[in-house]
């Protein structure tokens, strides 16, 4: 398991996303609102890769506008796959556009993303990954059955006041005794709330020695980017829920 620790001087907000799935302009606009919050850290928490192809362009905004990259399910499952292998990014279309918009070179780059964070502030310790942070199977945290004394446990373990994952496409915050808090940034590629576009991300701020999270809307201009995903071939299946609100379909992966 690769592990960074970062120390952040600064007692401005920290921005963590996830979940971009090649979805350009909906990863800009929370980059671009993430900076107009003084966010100087942003974390990116996987799955920059996905439905939506376009993987050279996603990588190239990452690389240059996040403080560091955490490696979720597509990048492990790229990093796996080996010449000539027949891997599930070949059976299911939606992933193929992940791998077939992916160079050779910008592949390499995906072994040096991390697997876990601590952010070190002013106010108190983050942790930050895509699942769990010991890899437990399923490598997800579901929010409505917390394992909360799992959780305290390995805030106490990494003497960190909050957990932030990206595995959740929805994005949630749930406080725990002592100030302590698990919290998901969702995944920004899709919007998490019916009848709306806008997408999201998570702002930790820091305030009085504690660290506060808030999960952050961002609207953006969905229309010109869905009649581009439309001349690419991309299926209503997977546009439709950009304009509605609604989590990708659930066997999209599958």
């Amino acid at each position: 398991m690769a592990f960074v620790q970062l120390q952040y001087l600064d007692i401005r907000p920290v921005a963590l996303i996830a979940g971009a799935e090649g979805n350009l302009p909906a990863l800009k606009a929370c980059l671009l609102q993430a900076r107009r919050q003084s966010a100087r850290i942003r974390l990116f928490l996987g799955n920059g890769l996905g439905a939506f192809g376009h993987s050279n362009e996603t990588l190239f905004i990452l690389q240059t506008q996040c403080t560091w990259l955490v490696k979720g399910s597509h990048e492990r499952q790229l990093l796996k796959e080996q010449p000539g292998q027949v891997s599930l990014f070949n059976h299911h279309a939606s992933m193929s556009r992940a791998k077939q918009s992916l160079s050779p070179a910008n592949k390499k780059h995906l072994k040096h993303w991390t697997d876990l964070v601590r952010l070190q502030t002013p106010s108190g310790a983050l942790l930050a990954c895509y699942g769990t942070p010991d890899f437990l199977l399923p490598d997800t945290l579901n929010a409505y059955n917390l394992d909360r004394e799992l959780i305290m446990a390995w805030l106490k373990q990494y003497r960190c006041q909050g957990l932030v994952v990206g595995s959740d496409h929805q994005p949630w915050i749930e406080h725990l005794p002592e100030g302590h808090f698990v919290a998901s940034c969702g995944a920004c590629g899709f919007a998490s709330q019916p009848d709306s576009s806008d997408v999201h991300y998570l702002l930790v701020e820091q305030f009085r020695n504690r660290l506060i999270p808030r999960v952050e809307r961002v609207n953006y201009d969905i229309y010109p980017w869905i009649n581009q995903l439309k001349r690419e071939g991309v299926p209503d299946i997977l546009t439709y829920p950009l304009l509605k609100g609604l989590p990708p379909p659930d066997d999209y992966y599958s």
